[in-house]
């Protein structure tokens, strides 16, 4: 299971998450600026936003999840991940990817996505040292 607000420390520090968000803001940015064939391609039906709640598209500490899908990578929880090429294996993209969790460097293993039903998507990360390879499950978030 990837790890959420409950499983981390409750002392996170204001800075360690700023620094994380500023390095994937850096990175989505720097992406945009390659040619296009450089990015990757994700699938349109994979993008946006998913929650463990889907009325509520926020997170929410200890309560909601967020999870976002852009084209060339996720964010999650603390967490940030640079897509390569997916590859696609019937409802399930596997695709190697650079990720971070927190203040952590960025680190190869790999994120597998896949869609059980039109409004559901479930993710799980591998061979990351700092969270477990069970997938969790999101709904899509209602239109605001």
């Amino acid at each position: 299971m990837l790890t959420t607000r409950s499983a981390m420390p409750q002392n996170q520090s204001g800075p360690d998450r700023t620094k994380a968000k500023r390095l994937l803001a850096g990175l989505v940015l720097l992406a945009s600026f390659l040619p296009v064939g450089a990015q990757a391609k994700m699938p349109a039906d994979f993008l946006g936003k998913w929650s463990t709640d889907p009325a509520r598209c926020e997170q929410v500490n200890g309560e909601v999840d967020m999870l976002e899908v852009l084209p060339d990578g996720l964010t999650f929880y603390e967490i940030g991940c640079e897509f390569d090429e997916p590859k696609t294996g019937g409802k399930t993209l596997r695709i190697a990817a650079q990720c971070f969790k927190g203040g952590s460097p960025m680190s190869a293993g790999g994120v597998e996505l896949s869609r059980s039903e039109p409004d559901k998507v479930s993710v799980s990360l591998h061979g990351f040292f700092w969270t477990a390879e069970t997938p969790e499950t999101f709904q899509r978030c209602h239109e605001q």
